[in-house]
């Protein structure tokens, strides 16, 4: 039996190396020059920072978690302070703070998770309604806009393709710590412990990984020519010419580049219920930068400072600096003492993505001057970003449940689902995050869907043989 699996982050790692463990052999096919997909770790400052996934999610039934625990990769993040600053740079007390956000996270809990609402449109709906949002109106719209933000909840332009209410049934976070980083190491960690070359590299397994091969055709349902070149059901065509053909395939790239090129992808067409999951289906975006400064200037570590924008202190950032608005968050960094994380969400991080980096220091440096006026901000060392709207091999951060997509009936169950060629044997495998039942937009439930699908072959293959 022969397997391609297609892309190489955690889902097609995964699915590699459960194929390799059972001895079957598969080829992985990686369209960047490394493996990783939406981890990402690179060096910056004194060790490492990750411009994609950075912590484990929980512990309790976490695939990450239970690989890499083992191993003593993970650490427990101490008690931060938070500073709720207004755009202006006034500090909201907390009190004031801790109880519109109570109001907030009461007004979701009660929703119905079923009225086909999104969480926004709950929310908003509430602050016409809520005593503790009513009563200091201008404050609690600052908040529910960085609420938001902080919780990727979309539809900035469509309501429809805002997260769902329902999508927080769907969605099931693992029990324990939530934000458990990788002591300075970063994510690719558990890359190195899913190819067993930690912590003895020596016993790397060998996987059998071409770099640089990014797929433009999966004929999976034709014997005609061009593509009829062995008995093997489904054939693959990269970019570079080169051709590869299975038994099967395993397709774990995002949902932001299935809705860019599915109709060209796969011959023949997806079924109808596929496509439906596909394009109701949404990804976030949600980008990461990185500041390096020349000594901390911050009074506690760990700490986060919240950012709450008036409307008066927008209208100071237009133009192309109006994405520095959308800046919600800075965050310190676990083992970099002399970093923080800006965090910018939505159509502001497309904007940024688009700017230059000197512009994007000269557009952070203006926001410090405006919202950390109160703070003695030492000089910006150097800064990095991501960009994973703009990369062709991601549109996005992360998939999420919207209002269309409940509307129209398509899920992450159906996504999943394999093709056949009518004989039942499944011919086209779907993994990645996207098509986690219940763990979607992380890297666990990316984890778990690469071992569901080889699981899945190994099965049928031991049934038909």
């Amino acid at each position: 039996m022969e397997v391609i699996v297609i892309g190489c982050g955690a889902a097609g790692l995964a699915a590699l190396r459960t194929l390799h463990l059972s001895g079957i052999h598969a080829i992985g096919l990686e369209a960047s020059d490394r493996i990783g997909g939406r981890i990402n770790t690179v060096d910056f400052g004194e060790k490492a920072v990750d411009i994609g996934a950075a912590w484990c999610h929980g512990e309790k039934d976490n695939k990450v978690f239970e690989l890499a625990n083992p191993h003593g990769l993970l650490g427990k993040p101490d008690p931060d302070t938070n500073w709720y600053l207004l755009s202006n740079g006034e500090q909201v007390p907390e009190e004031n703070a801790l109880s519109i956000l109570k109001a907030l996270d009461t007004e979701i809990e009660k929703a119905d998770k079923y009225s086909k609402l999104s969480i926004s449109e709950c929310i908003r709906n509430a602050a016409k309604t809520n005593e503790a949002l009513t009563k200091d109106a201008k404050l609690s719209e600052s908040f529910i806009e960085w609420f938001e933000r902080n919780n990727h909840l979309g539809g900035q332009d469509d309501p429809k393709k805002g997260k769902s209410l329902r999508g927080l049934v769907e969605h099931k976070p693992c029990e324990g710590e939530p934000l458990m980083h990788w002591k300075g190491r970063g994510y690719k960690s558990i890359l190195d412990v899913l190819l067993n070359r930690y912590p003895d590299p020596s016993k790397e397994l060998p996987l059998d990984i071409h770099l640089n091969k990014e797929v433009e055709h999966i004929n999976w349902g034709s014997t005609e020519p061009p593509f009829r070149f062995n008995s093997n059901p489904v054939q693959i065509r990269c970019t570079d010419g080169t051709m590869y053909s299975a038994d099967s395939c395993i397709v774990t790239v995002s949902v932001g580049v299935l809705k860019e090129r599915h109709e060209k992808l796969f011959f023949p067409p997806l079924p109808a219920e596929k496509v439906n999951a596909i394009e109701n289906l949404q990804m976030c975006v949600l980008d990461k930068i990185y500041i390096e400064f020349e000594k901390p200037w911050w009074p506690n570590t760990p700490g986060k400072f919240t950012i709450l924008w008036r409307d008066e202190d927008k209208a100071l950032f237009t133009g192309e600096e109006a994405w520095v608005s959308e800046i919600f968050g800075l965050w310190t960094v676990d083992c970099q003492p002399n970093i923080l994380l800006a965090w910018v969400y939505g159509k502001g991080a497309e904007a940024m993505e688009n700017q230059s980096v000197e512009n994007v220091k000269a557009g952070v440096e203006k926001l410090f001057s405006k919202v950390l006026k109160n703070f003695e901000v030492s000089p910006i060392k150097n800064i990095i970003r991501s960009q994973w709207s703009s990369n062709p091999l991601t549109r996005g951060s992360y998939s999420y449940r919207s209002v269309v997509l409940e509307e129209n009936g398509g899920s992450a169950a159906i996504l999943s689902e394999p093709l056949d060629r009518g004989d039942r044997f499944p011919t086209i495998c779907f993994a990645g995050e996207a098509t986690s039942h219940e763990r979607h937009n992380a890297v666990h439930g990316a984890v778990e869907s690469g071992i569901r699908e080889a699981e899945r072959l190994i099965k049928n293959y031991d049934l038909y043989n």
